[in-house]
Formats: structure tokens, C-alpha cells, sequence
């Protein structure tokens, strides 16, 4: 297995821990170290916004988890 691929799962494992499957847009806000509007932003471009119902959306931790990692390092 690759680094990026083991760089990948370590942060799904580390995201899945803390929020579960989804996430929601303050926690997504928080965890990339921006505010609410560029996070929902930045989710909607990445497509790991998920709309359950009529609800607010939430966000997939493994879409998420894979693009953090491959921002970091610029893959």
C-alpha cells in the first residue's frame, strides 16, 4: 500500500473517531480551519455534501478525509 493510501486511512480512521460517518458544516468548518461559508463551499466542490431529507446538509468523512490528505501534500 502506497503512503498516501495509508496517509488516507489513518485520517478516515481519525475523522470516523471523532465524528462518525458524516459531519456536520461546523464541524467541517473546524476541522479545516475555516469559516462555515468556505467549508460548505469547499464540501459542495469536493462533492462530499450529502443531503439526508430536507434536512441541512452533512458531509462524508471519507470524502473529506481523502481530500485533506491530498491537500497537505499537494498530490
Amino acid at each position: 500500500m502506497s503512503n498516501l493510501q495509508t496517509q488516507i486511512q489513518e485520517k478516515r480512521r481519525i475523522l470516523r473517531s471523532n465524528y462518525g460517518g458524516m459531519m456536520s458544516l461546523k464541524e467541517l468548518a473546524s476541522e479545516t480551519g475555516s469559516t462555515p461559508a468556505n467549508a460548505r463551499l469547499w464540501g459542495q466542490e469536493i462533492g462530499a455534501a450529502v443531503r439526508i431529507g430536507s434536512g441541512r446538509p452533512k458531509y462524508d468523512v471519507d470524502g473529506v478525509a481523502k481530500h485533506i490528505v491530498m491537500l497537505r501534500g499537494m498530490c
